[in-house]
């Protein structure tokens, strides 16, 4: 074990506990960093303690691969969205387990995967891809089919996504983000518009090895205007979790995810179930220690599994995983932007039966947001108890506590 060796590309959000883990089974971790313009919001959430070696790719591919292949590396994973391309890139030139880096776009651009799923007869949504507010116009009014979803091709935590009901509101929606960076820090260079999906969303992480897929966890989720409201991880079995199953593990076949975690979000429609957005990577923004309270595992242990002990985890294909405590996610709303004078959040949360943590809340002399996406929320706080009734009363106090201003005392910006 002492000469196996894991590279991590962009060990960012969820993707940073990827490191620990493998340590555990005494991997030399090696990061590679795929630019070296990551976002803040990114980089805050990086261990560089966590490392044997850091790497940048920076137009030196070929030093990139022979480092690697002189460390003797045997897995690449994507931590995060951003290392997705690379990742893909790395595993093929080294000879390594992964996706291929020829289809690297129909995981990553949500117009292609889309459009892939369309060319194999699995059930996607109507779209259009324009580089101009006039060409998305000009095909809205043709499909008549409002509301329509406009959102960046390749961003990440619901960043610019904008709900239109008329013209006006895709002309707006559309100049902000025509040719803005995004959250990831890609320029947008065209707009997603597709039809507005209606149902009850859903999230789905999974872990693949050689083509086969585990699905680890399956989320119900929640949203008022386009943010989350809670995310409830669901038992396993179920009639609308073996179809959402089934037709996820489609979905990943048809997008070419061989290798390594995933997430997908999806809508059950009156049709059944409909890709949103797939990555194939890990869920961002997730707590693991509260998940494994609850099924025993997490995305990421899970992920680490498939490559440390692959024989343990063929077992997770056929067998699924056991809800153990019920556990609620739920995402506070600011509606205001300020600086925050007090913080009150996890004294008032501790009086709840079911509160397992809080994080990601700003501190004294921080600056809050006013909530318009994941990345402006101004915290996540984990429910988890036995009973799911406790729960969602400790939810309702929550959504009080927070309509009172009991969480904050901010001192707003003009």
């Amino acid at each position: 074990m002492k000469n196996q060796c894991v590279c991590i590309v962009d060990a960012f959000s969820t993707g940073a506990s990827l490191a620990p883990q493998f340590k555990q089974y005494d991997y030399t971790v090696v990061h590679v960093k795929s630019s070296k313009n990551i976002v803040k919001d990114l980089m805050d959430t990086f261990r560089e303690e966590d490392f044997d070696e850091l790497l940048l790719f920076e137009d030196n591919l070929e030093y990139l691969i022979k480092r690697l292949h002189d460390m003797n590396v045997s897995y690449i994973v994507a931590g995060t969205e951003t290392g997705v391309a690379l990742s893909d890139l790395l595993s093929n030139k080294l000879g390594l387990p992964g996706n291929d880096p020829t289809t690297s776009i129909i995981r990553r651009n949500k117009y292609e995967m889309h459009e892939a799923l369309k060319k194999h007869n699995i059930a996607h949504a109507k779209q259009g891809y324009f580089q101009s507010i006039d060409e998305a116009t000009e095909w809205a009014n043709k499909q008549e089919i409002w509301p329509l979803v406009a959102k960046p091709l390749d961003s990440a935590g619901s960043d610019s996504v904008s709900f239109c009901s008329n013209i006006d509101e895709l002309k707006k929606a559309c100049s902000l983000i025509l040719n803005h960076e995004n959250k990831l820090g890609f320029k947008n260079e065209g707009v997603l518009v597709q039809e507005c999906l209606e149902g009850q969303q859903y999230f789905i992480n999974a872990v693949t090895i050689d083509g086969e897929h585990a699905i680890t966890e399956i989320w119900k989720d929640k949203r008022n205007q386009g943010i989350c409201d809670i995310e409830e991880l669901l038992p396993y079995e179920g009639k609308e979790q073996k179809e959402i199953i089934e037709y996820v593990r489609s979905v990943l076949t048809n997008l070419d995810v061989e290798q390594g975690p995933s997430h997908t979000e999806l809508m059950y429609t009156e049709r059944g179930p409909v890709l949103i957005e797939l990555g194939a990577r890990m869920m961002g923004t997730i707590l693991e220690d509260a998940v494994i309270s609850a099924i025993g595992d997490s995305h990421v242990t899970t992920t680490v599994e498939r490559y440390v002990q692959p024989q343990k985890f063929r077992t997770r294909l056929t067998k699924g995983y056991q809800l153990i405590k019920n556990l609620f996610c739920i995402t506070l709303v600011s509606n205001e932007t300020g600086t925050v004078l007090e913080n009150h959040v996890a004294h008032r949360l501790k009086e709840l039966d079911s509160f397992y943590t809080v994080f990601h809340t700003p501190q004294v002399g921080e600056k809050i947001y006013k909530t318009v996406d994941l990345f402006t929320n101004p915290g996540i706080i984990y429910l988890l108890h036995d009973s799911h009734e406790q729960i969602y009363k400790d939810y309702k106090e929550i959504r009080r506590l927070e309509a009172e201003g009991a969480f904050f005392r901010v001192k707003y910006s003009v």
